[in-house]
């Protein structure tokens, strides 16, 4: 039987990899990191892969001649779980390198927030807190994508990982105690959503918070430019800013251009894209614009009412941080704005009104949400 101290702190070889495989089948818990470069890409690019088990660590190279399916089979078997500090961009690149994600996972962050400690506290402010260990952030600008790495891009790399099983514990036994952590549990768990990280071109336009209030045809124009503009995005894996800036898409769809020279009129937008993409856009924008004059294209608009929203979110705000008082934690745990907004919309089909929430605030919020 293999132990930690025959596996190298980078693990290049097929055979170090296979011994650090082995000892992972025999862990009900191990602790998981990765390292990853998004700069000039639509999608996450692994790096790095650290693995910990009873704080000792390796560090897996992707980017090595490896077979890497028995790591992958390990990771993503739902019987073991897997420790992680703010996982929700480690499970995004994940899905983009395996199309899956961890099934099982805690995480430290999430534990941490639920125990009353800052929101976003970072690893290293819970390794200060917890343990009293400094962790320092020399490495934070490392391009993990260049080879060979340095000592200490390694010992760092290490380190974001190793004590990632003792904060566990220590935050599980006080969430325990509180009757907590199965919130944490579910919070956690949550983040193995995949809808979180598969492109959904066709839902694409909800980045654009302004999309709602156009007129009906605008909206039209502006849902079919952000599907556009997103499958182009994963297809050529650049960021979608790279593809249209959003200002430069509702500029085209409130202006409705008819042939590529009306695009000019376009501020936003770069004359490069307009050459190499304004034939597509004017097609679109007729395709679209044929499609809701037959009917087949309908959307409503929504009239903002400040006045109206402000009451009602700072009625629905008051009851959660009044319930987030009695439990010494983040307004924002229980319910961000982003939440709230969403009850507003569709009271049973969000957060508030689901799993712990229900319970702590959100028959609550469904009683007042009747009388306002």
């Amino acid at each position: 039987m293999p132990t930690f101290n025959d596996i190298p702190l980078l693990v290049q070889q097929q055979a170090d990899l296979d011994q650090l495989c082995e000892l992972i089948s025999n862990e009900n818990e191990i602790a998981v990191d990765t390292e990853f470069v998004r700069t000039n890409t639509y999608a996450p690019s692994l790096g790095l892969i650290q693995i910990a088990i009873d704080n000792r660590t390796a560090c897996v190279d992707p980017l090595a001649d490896l077979r890497l399916d028995r790591l992958w089979e390990l990771l993503f078997d739902a019987q073991r779980t897997s420790i992680i500090h703010s996982g929700k961009q480690d499970m995004e690149v994940l899905w983009f390198t395996c199309g899956k994600v961890i099934p099982n996972l805690i995480d430290t962050q999430i534990c941490a927030a639920l125990l009353g400690l800052p929101a976003q506290i970072g690893y290293a402010g819970l390794s200060a807190e917890l343990l009293d260990i400094e962790i320092p952030k020399s490495q934070t600008r490392t391009d993990w994508s260049r080879r060979p790495l340095t000592e200490a891009q390694l010992h760092y790399a290490a380190e974001d990982v190793e004590h990632l099983c003792t904060i566990h514990e220590r935050l599980k036994a006080r969430l325990t105690e509180q009757n907590r952590y199965d919130w944490a549990v579910e919070d956690s768990c949550a983040l193995a959503d995949i809808s979180l990280y598969k492109p959904a071109p066709e839902n694409a336009w909800q980045r654009l918070k302004s999309i709602p209030f156009l007129a009906p045809a605008e909206q039209a124009r502006a849902r079919a430019l952000a599907t556009w503009r997103e499958q182009r995005a994963v297809d050529a894996d650049k960021p979608r800013s790279w593809i249209l800036s959003d200002k430069a898409l509702l500029q085209i769809a409130q202006q409705n251009p008819q042939q590529v020279n009306d695009l000019r009129r376009i501020k936003d937008l770069p004359q490069a894209v307009m050459r190499k993409q304004g034939e597509r856009f004017i097609a679109l924008l007729e395709k679209t614009n044929t499609a809701v004059n037959n009917g087949e294209l309908v959307f409503s608009q929504e009239i903002p009412n400040p006045e109206k929203d402000r009451a009602r979110v700072k009625k629905l705000s008051a009851v959660i941080r009044a319930e987030a008082e009695k439990l010494d934690i983040a307004a924002e745990i229980i319910g961000s704005k982003r939440d709230i907004q969403a009850f507003l919309k569709d009271p049973e089909k969000c957060r508030l009104t689901t799993g712990w929430r229900r319970q702590v605030v959100g028959e609550k919020l469904l009683t007042l949400s009747a009388e306002i």
